[in-house]
């Protein structure tokens, strides 16, 4: 192999092992300015704590619990037959579901 060749190579896998560092971080943080355009409004929960859910599902996996007293910010809002749910953006850069009675309301909107 010559040594032009050699330098390409060398090159191209330098700027392979570049990307590879530096594309996790852009993206992460172009999602979270795009995430951030599109909160419609903030919620608080208003009960001792509920569960925080993947998708759209009292049976979904869980995340986490949250408890009274926690803000998140809503990016969409749907209304089911026994529960509105909110799907928010939390730890910075991730999206869950909240479920909330529609009864007795386990969550209160804010800076609507």
């Amino acid at each position: 192999m010559k040594m032009k060749e050699k330098i390409i190579i060398t090159l191209i896998v330098i700027a392979i092992y570049i990307c590879g560092i530096i594309t996790p971080f852009v993206i992460k943080n172009t999602r979270k300015t795009i995430l951030k355009n599109k909160v419609i409004y903030e919620i608080i929960v208003d009960t001792e704590y509920i569960n925080l859910r993947e998708e759209i599902d009292l049976s979904g996996n869980i995340v986490r619990k949250v408890y009274k007293g926690e803000k998140f910010k809503v990016l969409k809002y749907y209304e089911g037959n026994s529960y509105n749910w909110y799907q928010v953006l939390y730890d910075d850069d991730k999206i869950g579901w909240l479920a909330s009675g529609k009864e007795n309301a386990w969550v209160i909107v804010v800076n609507e």
